[in-house]
């Protein structure tokens, strides 16, 4: 019986998009389930603590970091919160359309799925065209992710994650920047209870000049988690 979704929203420096975001989320298809939103601030210094604050909806739940300690530690600060029977991730800059939702939750229903990816690398809808580095980038951490743990992912590195409360909650993340992401991946590849599913997402990636975070050397930092995670218990 899956009766609730919480939906994770990290944030930093978010101001031009958080709201949008917000208010897209909670317009969601969410297959019925009821929805809380609980958002990480990550600290920001743009204003949009300010917007964070304004918002009034009794559905979510807002939380301030008083450092800026990465994107990990962000998740996992909302995560203590988080009481859905599915749990969620979500950016707030809009590249990840929360249109998509109903196409994540279906596996949880029609297969009983315990984590299902949203992969932006199928091309199955519409793909914003990216430079060639990250594109090369993101292929090759996933191949050495099926590689290591004997997958086939197309995407490892996908904002859109969602998972059963008891197999997010069981993990013990210690990564606070983004190799968080490759963590989870491992963790949850490396227990063959977990039925895992992948479906297609549309994307709208953002430039670096409309505020990516994601950067080159990200790359180095998710191949060594994942090499670590291989080989630790």
């Amino acid at each position: 019986m899956l009766k609730k979704l919480s939906v994770l929203i990290p944030v930093y420096n978010e101001k031009d998009t958080i709201k949008s975001c917000v208010e897209t989320v909670l317009n969601a298809d969410t297959m019925g389930m009821d929805i809380e939103i609980i958002i990480s601030d990550n600290n920001s210094n743009d204003g949009t603590k300010e917007i964070l604050n304004s918002l009034t909806d009794d559905r979510i739940k807002v939380l301030f970091r008083k450092e800026n300690n990465g994107k990990g530690a962000n998740i996992k600060n909302a995560l203590q919160e988080a009481e859905g029977d599915l749990i969620l991730f979500q950016d707030g800059d809009l590249e990840y359309s929360p249109n998509d939702y109903k196409a994540l939750l279906e596996p949880f229903f029609i297969y009983n799925a315990d984590v299902v990816f949203g992969s932006r690398l199928t091309r199955a809808k519409a793909t914003s065209i990216v430079g060639f580095p990250n594109y090369i980038a993101n292929i090759s951490i996933t191949f050495l992710a099926n590689f290591l743990f004997n997958k086939i992912f197309t995407d490892i590195a996908t904002g859109y994650k969602v998972f059963k409360k008891n197999v997010i909650k069981s993990l013990k993340i210690s990564s606070d920047g983004f190799e968080i992401e490759p963590e989870i991946t491992a963790k949850i590849s490396k227990n063959k209870n977990n039925r895992i599913f992948e479906v297609p997402i549309t994307i709208n990636s953002r430039s670096y000049e409309e505020g990516k975070k994601v950067k080159w050397w990200h790359f180095f930092t998710y191949v060594y988690s994942l090499v670590k995670w291989r080989i630790v218990d």
